[in-house]
């Protein structure tokens, strides 16, 4: 870690005569584009002056300028790559008969109930299924630990992982690095809403995982660290998976918990390109002296522009565990993938010129301790239904959290229960077929609503409402919400939206600032509001149906024959997560 004093970089540049030949245009353009290239960015400055170590897998794990470089591409790649579907590796294939009739070769390691694909939120459905009693096993490229980065999150969220037997009350004390109120939400001097107890929490992953994998394996479970998956062959009775070290593996049932860029869901998605995309940079600093409350949701700006795209920028900042002085700050932007995009360097180059002034401090007075970074890519069909026999979908990989948040560790905590319920009810009635695993990710109107947020809080490149429009609308939605009480904010900061407060939010914004409904239709688009509506209808279906239906049916379920008592279970507990009374004040 070092203390950085820094000044703005300005690059060499030559100017050229007009009357100069194309020639000399073209050496002088080349002179400037190889000084201009030598000129390190203000970000490279400060990434290759921090000393980088502990990085870990999972989104947001890596804090070095090369894997900056390296997700860039990504993002580049996925900006410019062609409509449709696109060639992409076969990694799961199917197989008619059953494995024995086939040689699995000499190095099987084993034959588990289940085995999990990507360790680092893997590990925690892991072990809430061995606690159940399963064999299992986990499979993970790198090795599986959490990385320095806190997670904020709330505490209910963290109660629910005592509720699957994955962590203790006290081992959640133990792994809470920081916490602190209140918690605020503003947009552009328009006005701020504060609010008690909402991600109000700093979790250590590297110690929240460790404690979660000693568990696993205390539990009897199987690691495989520094495997990676090569193919899965589906069979009449089992999945057989080969792993990049030559290790065999059988199964009933692969859970591919690889996150947004599993190569199996990648080949389901065929390549398809993201519908939107999360563009979050940050750092972790130390220095900063007003440092007890926290941001769940900032603006400080009308939509500006970041090398050549339109972008409303969002902030969020946290106190860190790591000192009292220390405090994490993500800047952060929705939009689609185009190739005017901007890229996630030079969306740092705008947060080291804006963060000072956001948080009332010079950058010469911080000392940057981590740079982190990220994308998240969204698709409207989500969650993922099964694609295969014996293969399901788990966290980000599912597409099962909201498309305005950025990582799925909240949306994991609250499906954990559900999905760990159903994945051991598929084991034991030997219902594996992508069908029945279907009803384990099954459509929930509260997940495609949300859509229509992420889209009015994307900035057009043609713009054809206000700069302000963005913060205008969220100022007023959310001093609605507060009006209306906690019974309505509060499930909306943790990104479960209900039929009920969502149509008293509607209700009294029109009536409230009418004139706004305009831009509205502009901003988002008539198609876009015509879908969004189906899902508002099937949300207000799904709540009368959970809460009036669900009690009467429910008592009857045990009397049915397995199957089709497990598809039941599935259908009331979709009504219930897709309206989001799963939520409890």
């Amino acid at each position: 870690m070092v203390v950085l004093q820094i000044h703005q970089f300005n690059g060499f540049v030559s100017s050229v005569s007009r009357a100069q030949t194309n020639q000399g245009r073209r050496r002088a353009s080349t002179t400037v584009c190889v000084q201009t290239q030598l000129a390190p960015s203000l970000t490279q400055k400060i990434m290759e002056s921090i000393s980088v170590g502990g990085e870990a897998g999972g989104a947001g794990g890596a804090y070095s300028y090369n894997a900056l470089k390296r997700l860039d591409n990504i993002w580049s790649n996925i900006c410019t790559q062609p409509t449709g579907p696109q060639e992409t590796q076969q990694i799961v294939s199917r197989v008619s008969g059953f494995s024995q009739d086939y040689s699995m070769g000499n190095n099987l390691v084993g034959t588990f109930d289940i085995v999990v694909c990507g360790g680092t939120l893997g590990i925690f459905l892991a072990t809430a299924l061995c606690a159940k009693g399963l064999r299992v096993a986990v499979v993970e490229r790198n090795a599986i630990k959490g990385r320095d980065q806190e997670w904020n999150i709330s505490r209910k969220e963290m109660k629910e992982l005592t509720e699957v037997r994955v962590l203790t009350e006290d081992e959640i004390e133990e792994v809470i690095a920081a916490k602190f109120n209140p918690n605020r939400c503003g947009f552009e001097n328009l006005g701020d809403i504060w609010v008690e107890d909402i991600l109000n929490l700093g979790v250590s992953p590297a110690k929240l995982v460790e404690t979660v994998k000693q568990r696993f394996i205390s539990l009897g479970g199987v690691i495989l660290e520094d495997s990676s998956l090569s193919s899965i062959v589906i069979y009449n009775d089992l999945a057989v998976m080969q792993l990049s070290k030559g290790d065999t593996l059988s199964s009933r049932l692969v859970i591919d918990a690889m996150g947004n860029f599993s190569p199996i869901l990648k080949q389901i998605k065929r390549g398809r390109k993201p519908d939107g995309m999360c563009l979050v940079v940050g750092s972790c600093a130390h220095g900063f002296k007003e440092n007890s409350s926290s941001d769940v949701i900032y603006s400080s700006s009308s939509v500006t522009r970041v090398a050549d795209s339109n972008v409303q920028l969002f902030w969020e900042a946290f106190p860190a565990g790591s000192g009292p002085l220390d405090r994490t700050t993500y800047m952060f932007t929705y939009t689609e993938p185009q190739s005017t995009s901007p890229s996630l360097e030079d969306l740092l180059e705008e947060y080291w010129k804006l963060m000072p002034k956001y948080q009332g401090v010079s950058l010469d007075e911080l000392e940057i301790l981590r740079v982190v970074y990220g994308i998240f890519p969204t698709y409207r069909n989500s969650p993922l239904p099964a694609a295969f026999d014996r293969v399901l979908q788990f966290g980000d990989a599912s597409g099962i959290q909201s498309p305005v948040s950025f990582g799925g560790f909240g949306s994991l905590t609250r499906h954990l229960g559900r999905l760990s319920n159903g994945i051991y009810d598929a084991i034991d009635g030997d219902l594996l077929d992508s069908d029945s695993l279907s009803k384990l990710n099954p459509y929930m109107p509260n997940l495609s609503a949300s859509w229509l947020f992420q889209r009015a809080m994307s900035a057009k490149q043609q713009l054809d409402v206000s700069r302000g429009f963005t913060n205008e609308l969220l100022h007023v939605n959310f001093s609605c919400m507060q009006r209306l009480g906690d019974p309505v904010l509060r499930p909306f900061l943790q990104d479960i939206i209900q039929f009920g407060p969502l149509a008293k939010t509607l209700g009294l914004v029109m009536l409230t600032k009418p004139q706004i409904i305009p831009s509205i239709f502009r901003q988002v688009g008539i198609p876009v509001l015509l879908d969004w509506s189906v899902h508002f209808f099937m949300l207000g279906l799904y709540t009368l149906l959970s809460a009036y239906i669900d009690p009467l049916l429910r008592p009857s379920l045990e009397g049915l024959p397995s199957k089709t008592r497990f598809e039941w279970k599935r259908c009331l507990e979709a009504w219930k997560y897709g309206a989001g009374l799963d939520y409890e004040l």
